[in-house]
């Protein structure tokens, strides 16, 4: 090869060179967040959705006590259905944004979360669907029908909690013990 096609090359080499390395860059930038990144994003997430669920159960139970008719009751109790379906959808997709940790077993772990919290969300959504169409002519089948949704509404939501303790990722469990914000 001659040398002048050779200085015709190198600004190609160059041009070639540079688009690799910025591949790699972006490459290597593409990695989820780190354990502790994670682990607070998703205790942010949580935070505010569990101080919003406690908030509208002590609303549910203030109104509750006030309560004289089956109406009442149910506007009460859908007030919190709704909210609560809403916090968490809130958190859920605040978790999602949050993206994968990336440590081993990432991606099931965000599932994990993400699925829990829809489950949280749907079941929150039945028990407003069921209590909608609960007649409120009959007061002892109505009471009868919201404890039997209420009970049901406890057990699914108990069913969709992600157990930390069952976590696979040391990584992860570290994160979530040296986060304040999980805590």
């Amino acid at each position: 090869m001659t040398t002048t096609a050779r200085r015709r090359l190198s600004p190609a080499r160059g041009v070639v060179t540079g688009m690799v390395v910025c591949l790699m860059v972006l490459t290597g930038c593409s990695s989820g967040p780190s354990a502790d990144e994670w682990a607070a994003a998703v205790c942010d997430a949580l935070s505010p959705w569990r101080t919003t669920i406690a908030s509208l159960n002590e609303r549910a139970a203030t109104h509750m006590a006030t309560a004289t008719t089956s109406a009442q009751t149910r506007e009460n109790i859908m007030t919190l259905l709704s909210g609560a379906r809403q916090a968490s959808e809130t958190a859920r997709a605040a978790i999602a944004a949050a993206g994968v940790p990336d440590v081993d077993g990432g991606d099931e772990v965000a599932r994990g979360f993400e699925a829990s919290l829809a489950g949280t969300r749907d079941a929150y959504a039945r028990a407003e669907a069921e209590l909608a169409v609960l007649s409120i002519a009959d007061d002892v089948a109505f009471y009868d029908g919201v404890e039997t949704l209420l009970t049901r509404l406890t057990d699914q939501y108990q069913g969709n909690a992600v157990d930390l303790a069952g976590l696979d990722s040391p990584e992860l469990k570290q994160a979530f013990d040296r986060t304040a914000a999980c805590r």
